[in-house]
């Protein structure tokens, strides 16, 4: 079993020690280049290493996760966390077969692996760090922020919305812009742009049948909403009540008038990616304030049965290694998201409500902006900050 780390420094099984490419360097067994053929025809690449029973999917430079395989002439795997399966068969090139959501109807995209590996070459142009973008979405223009960076000289990437962010993006140059691309194991992307002076074009192409072009300029302090600011509580709100099950079955009674510490209850879902680094960051305050805090992660899901819904929270709860309690908020798309918690609306999964020891909202903060993003390490130093202010006045 290879060492792993979670951000933060907390184990998981995402995340290596090493880099994916000094990890792919130094195993043994055959190595390819994986591609997902989305539905317009478009390939979003990675690398990808077999060995035994064990395929390990490169998501670009800067993370990596494993899929166990079983069968003999179909060989078939399910990808941690998320809800999604592929099957693989021998050709005279390498593999071939399909991954697909088991979430969702008729989701299913070809994907092929032959010999050979994706090297990322070190970037020679200096892009701008942030672009302001707009994305024309059908009929409708929305605001987002293309950050670009470097790992060991290659060139790295994101797309934050106003609500979260698009993970780990790894690309190269090409005459006159770039090409960036992510697989995770849910997400799919590939983002081609171009750039002349400060002005950016481009195309990005999302999971089946995704696509948005965008324009923009380069702005290194653009900034969107504001994510404390997004969310409303209703004008009746009291307190925070509810009573849903936990990952046993057991009922979980909750009452923000009788808690007696700092508490993080986190709107979330297996089916979240964001959720996901969501929640290895709560994982990490959990640990290091050592019961002086509670977090509670209500997992809105839509399966269809309770079971179901259990099950997949289950599967995300092992595969992250969280440890902090977990309840079932919806399990079927036609219950009412909204009556759970006293907002106006959910707008976004994640979001996460942060009280006092007494029961008092402190911080409504919606979205989330993982690792692949500039603002994720401000805010896991300010709500670290924030928590041992609140732990302080509790022991006060």
């Amino acid at each position: 079993m290879k060492n792993y780390i979670m951000i933060g420094a907390i184990s998981m099984v995402l995340f290596s020690c090493s880099s994916p490419e000094q990890e792919m360097a130094r195993v043994a067994g055959k190595t390819f280049k994986g591609s997902i053929i989305q539905n317009d025809s478009t390939r979003t690449s990675f690398n990808v290493h077999l060995e035994d029973s064990i395929v390990t999917f490169y998501n670009g430079v800067q993370e990596f996760f494993e899929v166990a395989l079983s069968g003999e002439d179909t060989l078939k795997g399910t990808f941690p966390v998320f809800a999604s399966d592929l099957w693989l068969v021998a050709t005279k090139e390498g593999y071939s077969g399909e991954y697909y959501r088991t979430d969702a109807e008729n989701y299913s995209l070809q994907i092929e692996l032959v010999p050979g590996r994706i090297t990322y070459e070190q970037s020679p142009v200096e892009f701008s760090s942030q672009y302001a973008i707009i994305r024309y979405i059908g009929n409708e223009k929305k605001p987002a922020l293309l950050q670009l960076g470097k790992k060991d000289g290659v060139l790295i990437g994101t797309i934050a919305t106003s609500t979260g962010d698009n993970r780990f993006l790894t690309g190269y140059s090409v005459e006159g812009g770039f090409e960036l691309m992510g697989f995770d194991g849910r997400f799919i992307h590939k983002v081609s742009a171009m750039v002349k002076n400060d002005s950016i074009d481009g195309h990005v192409w999302t999971g089946m049948t995704g696509y948005y072009s965008f324009s923009g300029k380069a702005d290194d302090s653009a900034t969107l909403e504001n994510p404390e600011e997004m969310s409303k509580l209703r004008e009746d709100y009291t307190h925070i009540e509810w009573h849903l099950p936990d990952l046993d079955g057991d009922t979980v009674h909750f009452d923000s008038r009788t808690i007696t510490k700092p508490t993080i209850l986190a709107i979330q879902a297996s089916w979240c990616p964001n959720c996901m680094d969501e929640s290895l960051v709560l994982e990490q305050y959990y640990l290091e304030f050592d019961g002086a805090i509670d977090v509670f992660g209500l997992s809105y899901e839509y399966s269809g049965t309770l079971d179901k819904a259990t099950e997949a929270v289950k599967k995300m709860k092992r595969d992250l290694g969280t440890s902090f309690p977990m309840v079932i908020a919806t399990f079927n798309s036609d219950q009412d998201r909204n009556a759970i918690l006293p907002l106006e609306r959910i707008r976004s999964y994640p979001t996460s409500i942060m009280l006092d020891h007494e029961g008092n909202i402190v911080k409504i903060y919606t979205g989330f902006y993982g690792p692949s993003t500039k603002e994720y390490e401000g805010y896991v130093k300010n709500t670290r900050e924030e928590l041992k202010a609140l732990v302080a006045q509790a022991n006060g």
